[in-house]
């Protein structure tokens, strides 16, 4: 069920893990469930699991020199969270990741996870091959920032996060788009 989520998220050809492969997977996981506002993980923690979010979706922010929340990345449904970045790393998280709905997630620790890779030789290496994906899909968000107006880039939000996004408060939105609220209502004036 985990792998087929990520793999669909990503589009990747579920053939080439097996169904026995894929439940063996999954058996690897606990089930735990997140209230709206949970953190996964905060600045300056690091992190003990590798979280993957089978329902709900979480933002990742940290305060800019302001002091303000700036949203920098929504974690959704089929993808593992970036707190995975200090899971993998074993350093402090330069950032927070918290829930912004009520969520079902699966867990892992670092002792499973090795053990994962035995037991499943060739996901070491297709996790390279997601890890890559994510961060062409974090260079695409800098590149498009850049590239495109902030209701270009709505539009594009729109497309990418579909019926989640009836889920992000308008205010992180306006935070990932780098704009005011007051911006972002008139934008979104503009398209409705």
């Amino acid at each position: 069920m985990l792998l087929e989520k990520l793999f669909a998220e990503f589009h990747v050809d579920s053939h080439i893990i097996t169904p026995h492969e894929s439940s063996l997977f999954d058996s690897f996981f606990e089930e735990i469930s997140l209230k709206k506002n949970s953190f996964l993980i905060e600045e300056g923690e690091i992190e003990p699991y590798s979280y993957f979010i089978a329902e709900g979706i979480a933002r990742c922010w940290t305060r800019n020199h302001e002091g303000t929340e700036q949203i920098f990345w929504f974690c959704k449904e089929g993808t593992f969270s970036l707190s995975n970045i200090s899971f993998t790393l074993q350093e402090r998280s330069a950032f927070n990741v918290q829930m912004l709905v009520d969520s079902t997630v699966y867990r892992i620790n670092r002792k499973q996870t090795l053990q994962l890779y035995e037991a499943i030789p060739n996901l070491k290496d297709l996790f390279g091959d997601l890890t890559a994906k994510l961060l062409a899909r974090l260079l695409k968000r800098n590149l498009d920032l850049i590239k495109y107006s902030p209701e270009q880039y709505y539009l594009q939000m729109m497309e990418e996060y579909g019926k989640a996004m009836n889920y992000i408060p308008l205010k992180d939105i306006a935070s990932y788009l780098g704009i005011t609220p007051q911006a972002l209502s008139r934008i979104r004036k503009r398209i409705f």
